[in-house]
């Protein structure tokens, strides 16, 4: 479900780029990124990896897995401070309803959730689509 994330901001980047910079970490040797990125196309995203882990870390909790999450910093005078970070964890998700946590930036799910039917329960995005 969460590679939507990447799918979104794929085309976003393009428009985000013009008052911030964006990057893309991921706990995948740089080699997987490299060839992720060649297969869907993404020219605007760079990527970055943390095989280590180390980085992801201080932003990501260790209990939450592969939970992506989403870090803003700022620069001023030259220096960069942390500015915000938020987790995509089920942990704030209302009965019955699809997890979801801070950050909820992904354009699908808003578009969905502007339908009558909403999200639905029964559909999420696929790695690959070519095999329908």
């Amino acid at each position: 479900m969460y590679i939507v994330f990447v799918t979104a901001f794929n085309g976003t980047a393009i428009n985000l780029r013009e008052r911030v910079a964006i990057a893309l970490t991921a706990r995948s040797p740089i080699e997987r990124l490299i060839e992720y990125k060649k297969q869907r196309g993404f020219a605007n995203l760079p990527l970055v990896s943390d095989v280590s882990g180390e980085y992801t870390r201080i932003y990501v909790s260790p209990e939450d897995a592969d939970v992506p999450g989403f870090s803003v910093f700022s620069r001023r005078d030259g220096i960069i401070r942390h500015f915000y970070s938020g987790e995509m964890s089920g942990e704030m998700a209302d009965p019955g309803q699809d997890p979801r946590g801070a950050p909820d930036l992904d354009p699908l799910w808003l578009m969905l959730d502007l339908t009558p039917d909403g999200r639905g329960s029964d559909w999420y995005p696929k790695l690959d689509y070519a095999h329908r």
